[in-house]
C-alpha cells in the first residue's frame, strides 16, 4: 500500500492557511470545517459479484457488514479496493508499521481479513474522529454440517437398537444378555443404567411408533403387536388383529387426524394396510404389497405442504430390486393418506438412489436426505424423491481431519447398529451409536456407545438471530 505522511500534507494545510490570512489581511477569514465523520462506505464486490451493504454506528465509531461475508472470502478480503469511504474533505488515515499516522490511498488494496482502524481528520485540522471497519465474515461454512459429540448412552449396548421420542422424552431399546432394555433420557446427553422391559419377550422388536402422547405401538418378530403407556411394561395390544410384520409410519393430516400403516400377512400374502385412529375394524383397508414395496427396517419422514402431509418411506427390500446385474436401488414411497405411490421407479439408471442397508431417510433444509449402514456415502434429493444424487461434500459426517476441505476416514465410516432422531424444532440431527467391535483401535476411532448432534451451519444463522 502506498503511504503519503501526515505531517507534509499537514504543512500544506498550514501554508495555505497563513497565505490566505496575510491576502486577506484579517478581513475575510476561511472558516473550515469541522466535520470528521464518514458518510459513507463501500467495498469492491465480493465473491460472485456481490456488493455488502455496510452500516455507519456514528455513535460508536465502528463501520460493518450487517450480512456475514462467506466463510472462504478471506482470499478476497485480504486484498480488496475500498470503492467508497466518503467524508467532508477530510484527510483519512490509518497507523503505518512504524505506528505513525499515514494517509491513505484508496486507489490502493487493503487487507481487511482483521478490523482495522482509520482516524479522519476534519478540513479544520482541530477535530478528529476514530472509526474501526470490521468486515464480518461466516466463521463455519453455510453449507456444512457442524457435528459435536454431547455424550455416551452406555457401553453394555452392542447389537442393534431403536430409539423413540415419547412423552417428552428419549427411548433407546437394545436386547442386552438376552434381555431387552430401556434407555431413557430427557437430552440425548444423559442417559439412565436401563431397565429390563415386561410383558414382551420377543427380542428386539421390528418397529416401534409414538401412536401419541399416551401411547406406544410396537410390532414383534412373533407378528404381535404391543402398547405401552411408559415404554417399559408392555401388554399385547387388542387394538390392531392378525399377523403384524411391522409397523411402517404414522400419517398426520393437517387437521391433526392420524392413520397408522403396517404390513399384515393373510394366507401366506402380504398386504399393506392402514387404519384410522379409532382402531375400528371397519376403518381398516388394505391392498395386496406392491412388487417393489419394502418388507421391513422401515424409516420414513414427513412433508408438511399447504394442502397435505406426505410421509416418505424407504426401506429394505427382499429380494433387492436391481436396475443390472451389478446395481440395486432403493424404491422409494410416498404416502399421502390414502394413496401409495412408486417415487424412484428402478428403470431410471441415471438419478437412481442406491440400496442401503438400515436405510434412514429425513426430510431436511427442504430437501431429502438417505444414508445406511457404514456411513459411506449420502444421497440427496430435491423433488420429494423422483430422483436422487450424491450430496454436497459438504454435507457430510465428521471426518479426522477437521478444516475447509474433510480429509481422513468419517468419524462413523464402518460404523452399524445406530439409530436416528431428528429434532424438527431446532434442525439438529442426532445419531446414537451402540459400543462396536468394528477395529476399535484403527486410526485411534473411538468406537464405545455415542451420541452425536449435527446440524447445517445455514440453519444455526437462522435460529441465532430467532
Amino acid at each position: 500500500m502506498k503511504i503519503k505522511f501526515l505531517s507534509i500534507i499537514a504543512s500544506f494545510f498550514l501554508a495555505s492557511f497563513v497565505i490566505t490570512s496575510c491576502l486577506d489581511n484579517d478581513k475575510n477569514n476561511i472558516e473550515y470545517s469541522s466535520d470528521a465523520t464518514i458518510h459513507a462506505f463501500e467495498l469492491d464486490t465480493i465473491g460472485r459479484g456481490i456488493t455488502y451493504k455496510f452500516t455507519i454506528d456514528q455513535m460508536k465509531g465502528e463501520i460493518y457488514n450487517e450480512d456475514s461475508i462467506p466463510v472462504h472470502a478471506d482470499t478476497i478480503v485480504d486484498r480488496i479496493l475500498i470503492k467508497k469511504m466518503a467524508t467532508a474533505s477530510g484527510i483519512i488515515t490509518m497507523k503505518d508499521k512504524s505506528g505513525q499516522d499515514s494517509i491513505i490511498n484508496l486507489s490502493d488494496s487493503f487487507d481487511l481479513r482483521k478490523p482495522v482502524v482509520f482516524t479522519v481528520y476534519a478540513p479544520d485540522m482541530q477535530n478528529k474522529k476514530t472509526y474501526k471497519v470490521d468486515v464480518r465474515r461466516h466463521k463455519h461454512d453455510p453449507d456444512s454440517l457442524l457435528w459435536t459429540y454431547i455424550g455416551k448412552i452406555q457401553d453394555e449396548i452392542t447389537g442393534a437398537q431403536k430409539t423413540v421420542r415419547f412423552k417428552n422424552g428419549y427411548y433407546l431399546y437394545s436386547v442386552v444378555n438376552n434381555t431387552l432394555k430401556v434407555y431413557q433420557s430427557n437430552d440425548l446427553k444423559q442417559w439412565d443404567g436401563g431397565k429390563a422391559t415386561t410383558g414382551i419377550t420377543d427380542g428386539l422388536p421390528t418397529s416401534i411408533i409414538a401412536f401419541d402422547k399416551e401411547k406406544l405401538l410396537l410390532a414383534s418378530f412373533a407378528n404381535k403387536v404391543y402398547e405401552s403407556a411408559d415404554g417399559i411394561s408392555w401388554k399385547e395390544s387388542d387394538k390392531i388383529k392378525g399377523n403384524i410384520s411391522t409397523l411402517v409410519s404414522l400419517w398426520e393430516g393437517l387437521e391433526g387426524d392420524r392413520k397408522l400403516t403396517y404390513i399384515k400377512e393373510e394366507n401366506e400374502e402380504k398386504y399393506i394396510c392402514e387404519v384410522a385412529e379409532s382402531f375400528s375394524e371397519e376403518s381398516e383397508k388394505k391392498i395386496k404389497l406392491p412388487a417393489n414395496f419394502p418388507t421391513e427396517d422401515f424409516s420414513y419422514t414427513t412433508i408438511k405442504k399447504e394442502s397435505n402431509t406426505y410421509n416418505i418411506i424407504v426401506g429394505k427390500h427382499f429380494p433387492s430390486v436391481a436396475i443390472d446385474p451389478e446395481t440395486t436401488t432403493t424404491i422409494v414411497w410416498g404416502y399421502d393418506g390414502n394413496i401409495w405411490t412408486d417415487l424412484s421407479p428402478a428403470t431410471n439408471p441415471v438419478s437412481y438412489c442406491p440400496e442401503f442397508e438400515h436405510p434412514v431417510i429425513l426430510h431436511y433444509n427442504n430437501q431429502l436426505y438417505i444414508w445406511g449402514d457404514e456411513f459411506k456415502s449420502i444421497y440427496t434429493s430435491r423433488n420429494e424423491g423422483v430422483s436422487w444424487s450424491p450430496a454436497n461434500p459438504k454435507f457430510a459426517f465428521p471426518h479426522q481431519n477437521k478444516g475447509e476441505i474433510n480429509t481422513g476416514k468419517s468419524l462413523f465410516e464402518g460404523r452399524t447398529n445406530f439409530s436416528v432422531i431428528h429434532d424438527t424444532e431446532k434442525d439438529y440431527i442426532y445419531v446414537l451409536f451402540s459400543t462396536s467391535n468394528v477395529a476399535a483401535a484403527e486410526n485411534n476411532i473411538d468406537h464405545r456407545s455415542q451420541v452425536w448432534r449435527g446440524r447445517l451451519n445455514s440453519l444455526w444463522f437462522l435460529h441465532s438471530r430467532r
